[in-house]
């Protein structure tokens, strides 16, 4: 029995959809005894079910932390923890992509736009990328205590920047017109924690408060927080893993500490090999050899997953995002073909590539076509290609009909010029049709294609988002460059390998030094490279003095440099019995904390550095006995008997390697001895050859071929070269060929006329046209 607070009691339980039957003065009560419902409930658990949250700036996508025999807690980074809150407080909503984001910073930077702005030049270049820009900047400075009394107060910077930025902040402050980065975001979690609180009960942060950016600051401090106590050493006492952890912990207290010397205790050990691939087969073998708990630390993985899977060890799982994935390849491909003149490398990729939404009885024939004779439309070559399909089709039953509309769509469409633009319509048409292929293959039995299929589909998705806000913004078509910005904002990160992931006995893998939180018995710090290099902030001293003042925050570069260093040191301090230290291959550059490793030690008694190639052996391996090369040899003598038949037909060039190179003739002729079958844009001087036969079959087939005056011939050749071009030289109307095939039809012209000009000396009266192909 539940009462109302006002002696009214409700007895059972009343379904929503009934509440209509009341009276509003008793709907209203039902409304509020509900919330009291929700709310009482919500107290009752909240004890029972309160988290316990690790938070770390670099744990996001992290897999280097202990199991925790602990319930409902959780290790993560700061959007982990901000997905957390908003999902406890009941922000959690769609998040729009970057593209999106981008797209509507465009459409306010058009409508501010003018002669005076800073970016006025910059965005009649690239719109898109200067919206990319200066959202970037705009979120930063949200993140880093942007208000709206920071903005009045740089709307009368001496600053342009300051002050076009304050313009823009202001415009972007609606989140109708720009949605909430993650500055604004924290902004809405803020204000909903001073109604509701989050079931938070302790909040242990792995570096100081002071690290964070202010806008977390602001969150995190009405938290139940603590901050947990610097790294302690890891390692024994005694022992040279001891030693060195002491060393740095010395060095940041500013001690000087006393200098080592190096020994031989088997806490350490650095190695180095000549070759990545050389580094890989090494460390797999000493984690085979050591099963033990491990971190493993790989800002730049490289091959390693890769060997150790072939060294029949557990996949690692590293997730390494990539935009060339196969399903992502497919969009780039479709769009290179909007674009004159056609690319005939990119058609090739496209019809041979293993996810194409044209059948394969089609793009295979195509594709052999296009690598004899790279061209497309009506001509003797596509006309032979299209028959072949037909019969194809009805040899396998498929219908002719839909696989010949299907080849108009995706290869015969119109192209369009890539500085004056496609219309949106058109290739919003094409991406519509992309899509709706991807979505008939989400039906795959097969769980990784289904994977690598969504991933094609939300990125077609994505950009179709973005041309649509274009449209909307008033935009008719989009040029080539634009619209490869926009794929670029879609692909964003890539996507990872669907099969690649972590498996049983894998170890504690991190992509980065400060992720590693917990102790391990043994820590790897994979391929020790240097870092990339930390970008300076694009506004002078006087202005981030200026935005200091204003309330934006922005860390001093050398605050982040000595964070990053601190954080590097984790790994070492990690480690309780082994830390193995695998360094870059010689030559390239290592990593700063290598360097100051190096100046631990005593001039004469540093780090002594393993060659990996010294351990490669394997005793499972049977010995493969030396056989050396065959000698080389002037002659090879055929069997007795051997027969070679007389071909029925011989073409210029298969008569003169006969008489010229007749053992060559002999391998590619009798002996059948032919190139490669991966398919390549024919080139060079096989192209020329072809184009010069097939023209000269062209104009041996009119009938005033023998009787044409040469100033005629000069008007037919024009002409009738431009045709075969189009349709089996489109290679050389690329770009940047221009040179090479003027110069290739001035040869083709000159040749021709001392060719009729041999007819008419020789008194012919008629040519006999006869089959080319060998």
């Amino acid at each position: 029995m539940l009462s109302d607070g006002q002696g009214r009691e409700l007895q059972g339980w009343v379904a929503p959809e009934s509440w209509q039957r009341f009276d509003a003065p008793d709907a209203a009560w039902l409304n509020t005894l509900t919330i009291q419902i929700l709310t009482t409930g919500a107290d009752r658990t909240h004890k029972a079910n309160t988290m316990h949250i690790r938070l770390g700036l670099h744990l996001d996508g992290q897999r280097g932390d202990a199991v925790q025999s602990e319930l409902d807690s959780l290790t993560t980074g700061p959007l982990g923890l901000l997905n957390v809150l908003e999902t406890q407080l009941g922000l959690l909503r769609l998040e729009p992509s970057t593209s999106d984001r981008i797209l509507q910073v465009r459409e306010i930077l058009a409508r501010l736009d003018d002669p005076n702005r800073f970016y006025h030049r910059s965005f009649a270049v690239d719109a898109l990328g200067t919206a990319a820009t200066l959202l970037a900047w705009c979120d930063l400075w949200h993140l880093h205590g942007w208000s709206t009394g920071a903005g009045t107060a740089l709307a009368a910077s001496p600053s342009r920047r300051l002050r076009d930025m304050a313009a823009l902040l202001a415009e972007t402050a609606d989140t109708h017109k720009l949605a909430a980065g993650v500055g604004k975001r924290l902004a809405l979690v803020k204000t909903a924690m001073a109604v509701t609180r989050p079931r938070i009960e302790r909040l242990t942060l792995c570096e100081p408060l002071s690290h964070w950016p202010p806008a977390w600051q602001q969150v995190l401090c009405e938290l139940q927080l603590t901050e947990q106590s610097g790294m302690c050493p890891a390692a024994q006492e005694g022992t040279l893993l001891g030693d060195i952890q002491q060393a740095l912990l010395s060095q940041d207290g500013g001690t000087k500490a006393t200098q080592l010397r190096w020994r031989d205790d088997g806490s350490v050990s650095v190695m180095q090999a000549e070759t990545g691939w050389l580094a890989a087969q090494g460390l797999a073998q000493h984690l085979a050899d050591q099963a033990t708990d491990t971190v493993l630390c790989a800002p730049q993985v490289g091959v390693l997953d890769e060997v150790m899977a072939a060294a029949q060890l557990p996949r690692q799982g590293f997730k390494e995002s990539n935009g060339f994935r196969p399903a992502l390849q497919v969009l780039p491909l479709v769009l290179g073909q909007l674009w004159k003149p056609l690319d005939l490398y990119g058609l090739l990729q496209f019809l041979t590539h293993p996810i194409c939404p044209l059948p394969w009885v089609a793009r295979s024939k195509l594709a052999e076509m296009v690598a004899r004779s790279p061209g497309i439309g009506q001509g003797p070559a596509w006309d032979r290609a299209l028959a072949d399909i037909e019969t194809a089709c009805a040899a396998s039953g498929k219908d002719w009909t839909e696989v010949r509309e299907r080849i108009r769509q995706w290869i015969e469409q119109e192209r369009h010029d890539p500085v004056q633009g496609a219309p949106l319509a058109a290739v919003t048409e094409r991406l519509n049709a992309l899509a709706q292929y991807f979505q008939g293959r989400l039906r795959d039995t097969d769980p990784a294609k289904q994977i690598a299929f969504t991933s094609g589909l939300s990125q077609t998705l994505t950009l179709l988002r973005a041309l649509k806000a274009l449209a909307l913004q008033g935009e008719t078509h989009i040029a080539a460059q634009p619209l490869q910005t926009l794929l670029a904002q879609a692909t964003a990160q890539g996507t990872t390998h669907p099969l690649l992931v972590a498996q049983v006995s894998a170890c504690r893998t991190v992509t980065h030094p400060g992720a590693v939180v917990d102790e391990a018995e043994q820590v790897v710090w994979w391929q020790l490279q240097a870092p990339p290099d930390l970008a300076g902030y694009p506004w002078s001293q006087a202005e981030l003095a200026e935005l200091h003042r204003s309330g934006v925050a922005l860390p001093p570069l050398d605050d982040v440099l000595a964070r990053d260093a601190r954080a590097w040191q984790a790994p070492v301090l990690a480690a309780r019995r082994r830390l193995v230290l695998v360094l870059p291959p010689p030559g390239e550059e290592t990593h700063p904390l290598w360097l100051l490793l190096e100046s631990l030690f005593e001039k004469g008694h540093g780090p002594a550095i393993q060659a990996m190639e010294n351990s490669l052996t394997d005793m499972r391996l049977a010995p493969v006995a030396y056989r050396p090369l065959p000698p080389l040899q002037r002659w090879w003598q055929l069997p007795p008997g051997a027969d070679i038949p007389r071909r029925k037909s011989e073409s210029f060039s298969s008569l003169e390697s006969f008489l010229f190179n007749p053992f060559q003739w002999v391998l590619k002729y009798p002996a059948a001895l032919n190139t490669s079958s991966i398919l390549d844009v024919s080139e060079g001087v096989l192209l020329y050859g072809n184009l010069s036969h097939h023209l000269v079959e062209r104009y041996v087939a009119e009938p005033f071929a023998l009787t044409q005056a040469d100033s005629a011939f000069d008007a037919w050749f024009d002409a009738a070269f431009e045709t075969l071009i189009s349709q089996e030289g489109a290679v050389l109307q690329m770009p940047g060929r221009q040179e090479e095939l003027a110069s290739f039809q001035r040869k083709l012209r000159k040749a021709m006329h001392r060719l009729r000009s041999q007819w008419r000396a020789a008194k012919v009266v008629s040519v006999l046209l006869i089959s080319t192909e060998f």
